[in-house]
C-alpha cells in the first residue's frame, strides 16, 4: 500500500522507522505534499530483503524518473539499502535520525536515553523494547510517553501521533538489522551507494552522530550534513526545529 499527497510527478518517498513505525512519518508526507508530490510507502513485510524488494516495487510502480528517499531511522537504513540494490531509482537519500552504520557507537543510544529516565521509567521502557509482540494498547500509549521523553528535546504543542507501531516487525526485523550492522554488511551495501547522502540530525538525538560520519568518512564517502539545533531524534516533532527541518528538506528537493 502507498499513501499519496500533493500532484504528480512524486519527487520524494518518506520510509518511516521503527522498523514497524506504519504512519510515523505522515506529518511530514503531509507537509511535503504541498509543494512536492510524496508517496508514503507503508511497509508490510517482515525480513530485510523483504522489505527492500517490498519498497522497489512501491516505488517502480508509481515513478517515471529517480526519487528522493526520506528516510527517518530505521527508514534510513532501508532507504540506503534500496539505493545500494536498485539505484536507478534514487536520486539520493536523505537521512534523518539515522542509526549508527558501525556496532562500536551503538551503545550509547541506549546510555543517553536512560539518562532522560528515572528508574521506575527505565525499568518500564527496557520491559517494553523486550516485549514488543505482547504490549497491550496501555502499554503502547505509555511506550510513546517515554520515548518522547527520552528521544525529544521539546515535543511540539500540538503534536499529533498518527504511527501504529507493528510489534511482530519490530522483533523479527530489528535483530536481523543489528546483525547485519554487527557483520559489517551494512556498510558494504553502503558503500555501494552511488547517489548523493544527505544528513539530517538533531543535537540532542540519543543516536550518536559520529556513529553516521566515522563509517562514511573512513571509506570516503561523501555526504552532506546539517545538525539542527534543540533537537532530538524526531525533527518534524520538534518544537525549536520543525521549521528548520523542512526548510532543509525542500533546500534539498529544490536542488
Amino acid at each position: 500500500m502507498v499513501r499519496f499527497y500533493g500532484e504528480k510527478p512524486y519527487r520524494a518517498a518518506v520510509i518511516y522507522g521503527g522498523p514497524g513505525d506504519i504512519g510515523g512519518m505522515q506529518p511530514v508526507a503531509e507537509r511535503l505534499g504541498k509543494t512536492f508530490g510524496t508517496m508514503e510507502p507503508i511497509q508490510s513485510q517482515y525480513t530485510i530483503i523483504a522489505l527492500v524488494m517490498e519498497l522497489r516495487r512501491q516505488l517502480g510502480l508509481y515513478v517515471k524518473e529517480p526519487i528522493t528517499l526520506i528516510g527517518h531511522s530505521w527508514g534510513a537504513w532501508l532507504s540506503l539499502l534500496v539505493a545500494s540494490c536498485y539505484p536507478f531509482l534514487v536520486e539520493r537519500v536523505v537521512l534523518v535520525g539515522c542509526p549508527p552504520l558501525e556496532e562500536i557507537y551503538a551503545g550509547h543510544i541506549h546510555e543517553r536515553r536512560m539518562k532522560r529516565l528515572s528508574k521506575e521509567e527505565q525499568e518500564r521502557f527496557v520491559w517494553y523494547m523486550n516485549h514488543m509482540a505482547v504490549i497491550s494498547e496501555d502499554g503502547w500509549e505509555d511506550l510513546r510517553q517515554l520515548m518522547i521523553k527520552a528521544d525529544h528535546y521539546a515535543q511540539k504543542p500540538n503534536a499529533v501521533s498518527y504511527a501504529h507501531l507493528d510489534g511482530q516487525m519490530y522483533e523479527r526485523v530489528w535483530p536481523e538489522a543489528i546483525a547485519m550492522r554487527r557483520s559489517g554488511d551494512l556498510m558494504r551495501y553502503i558503500q555501494s551507494v552511488a547517489c548523493p547522502i544527505h544528513i539530517i540530525h538533531g543535537d540532542y538525538d540519543p543516536h550518536p552522530l559520529e556513529g553516521i560520519i566515522n563509517p562514511l568518512d573512513s571509506l570516503c564517502i561523501p555526504y552532506r550534513l546539517q545538525i539542527l539545533q534543540k533537537c532530538g531524534h524526531a525533527p518534524f516533532d520538534e518544537k525549536f526545529a520543525e521549521e528548520r527541518f523542512y526548510q532543509v528538506l525542500e533546500q534539498i528537493l529544490r536542488s
